[in-house]
């Protein structure tokens, strides 16, 4: 988002500045898709269906214009979801200073924080017959020699990478 958009406008208009689908997380997800693992019996387990999503996470922000130099912004994240995780839904809300310097300078910070957009990932029921009988795993180590309890520690449960920014910006036009 350029902060050169808080002073293009009168005061009160809002701007569309964000439509992204997909996201750090969504990317980490979409990886484990093409994984898989072979049973005791010889059968392939693919994760593709576990780790499918028929809807990507998809984000949407705003600025709107309170006067000549501030800016709120704000927007909203609509989740994502899969058998075997979930992405919630996020609320972005922000702040945009734009001030102007003397000699054809300009000064701008922004703010933004995000609130939700965790990813859950679950896990799977294991079956190890006479060895381990029937057991909660994390799906994706279930084959590994890691006892199926131990796996449960390597679930994801993990918060969006960039839950605040902070951006300061000096232009100066030669």
């Amino acid at each position: 988002m350029s902060a050169a958009l808080v002073m293009s406008n009168p005061p009160g208009a809002t701007h569309l500045i964000e439509v992204t689908q997909g996201s750090v997380l969504s990317s980490q997800i979409s990886a484990f898709r093409g994984m898989s693992f072979e049973t005791a019996t010889g059968q392939t387990i693919r994760f593709g269906d576990w780790y499918r999503t028929r809807w990507t996470d998809l984000r949407f922000a705003w600025m709107s214009e309170v006067n000549r130099n501030w800016g709120v912004i704000w927007g909203f994240s609509t989740g994502e979801r899969g058998q075997k995780y979930t992405i919630n839904p996020s609320l972005k809300l922000g702040l945009v200073y734009q001030t102007s310097l003397p000699s054809r300078s300009t000064l701008s910070w922004r703010a933004v924080t995000l609130l939700g957009g965790r990813l859950r990932e679950k896990p799977c029921t294991a079956n190890y017959g006479d060895i381990g009988g029937v057991q909660q795993v994390n799906c994706r180590l279930a084959a590994t020699e890691l006892m199926p309890e131990a796996t449960l520690s390597y679930l994801l449960h993990r918060a969006p990478p960039t839950s605040f920014e902070l951006n300061i910006k000096f232009s100066h036009l030669f």
